[in-house]
């Protein structure tokens, strides 16, 4: 194995999104390898709305990928602290684990991590976590990190 050169890793911003984000960023630094965050988002009519009535000047920041592209830089930070050289973040539109798929298989990525958050409940059965439906659909290797 010569090891990874390109990983994604998908985050929403909470804590244990953060905690993959860090074993991402600690692998990618290992291997020498660019790090791709993903943050994805989907719209809101209720954040539509507000966007049309906020001052033209902070329109932009009340947006879905407004909100999902703050994510992506903290992540980039936390990704830089626990060691990753190479790093660019990605905020797109759809279910989450649609989005890590395809932007893995934008960039050829060699792996995807995510955190294994929603594993166990009861509504994985019904509707299917993030973290089992990327490692069923994925291109490439997929790291689960244990963030529960």
């Amino acid at each position: 194995m010569t090891g990874y050169r390109r990983v994604v890793v998908g985050t929403d911003g909470s804590e244990t999104a953060s905690a993959a984000v860090r074993e991402a960023a600690d692998l990618a630094g290992v291997f020498g390898a660019e790090l791709v965050v993903v943050t994805a988002f989907q719209a809101d009519p209720a954040v539509t709305d507000a966007r049309e009535q906020a001052p033209e000047e902070i329109r932009w920041r009340i947006t879905e990928v407004g909100a999902a592209e703050e994510h992506a830089e903290e992540a980039r930070r936390l990704a830089h602290e626990a060691g990753a050289k190479k790093v660019r973040v990605r905020a797109e539109s759809g279910d989450p684990a649609d989005v890590l798929i395809t932007v893995a298989e934008d960039t050829g990525a060699d792996c995807i991590v995510v955190g294994s958050r929603g594993m166990g409940s009861a509504s994985r059965f019904l509707l299917g976590s993030v973290p089992n439906r990327v490692s069923h659909h994925a291109p490439c290797d997929v790291l689960i990190v244990h963030t529960v």
